[in-house]
């Protein structure tokens, strides 16, 4: 407990490494593959960051909280249109 702040920023960092080596990543790909970056974004990178909320609604929802299942994926898309 008294280290969350720690915790939190070094939580925050790593987010931020992974996502930066993702992007980099999906470019490379890309290029090797002669397929454009808006297409990679759209399609491979938007799947990526969408699949942990399906799993976690699927999770959710075979145990029987179906309502926060859609909750769940309701208010990711919200957050999503919202911050980006």
């Amino acid at each position: 407990r008294r280290f969350f702040v720690i915790t939190f920023l070094g939580s925050i960092m790593w987010i931020a490494l992974y996502s930066y080596l993702m992007v980099w990543w999906a470019d490379i790909s890309g290029k090797v593959a002669k397929i454009p970056p808006e297409v990679m974004g759209f399609t491979f990178l938007a799947a990526g960051t969408s699949i942990p909320d399906l799993i976690t609604s699927v999770i959710v929802a075979r145990k029987g909280f179906g309502d926060m299942a859609v909750s769940s994926s309701v208010g990711s898309n919200i957050f999503d249109v919202t911050v980006g």
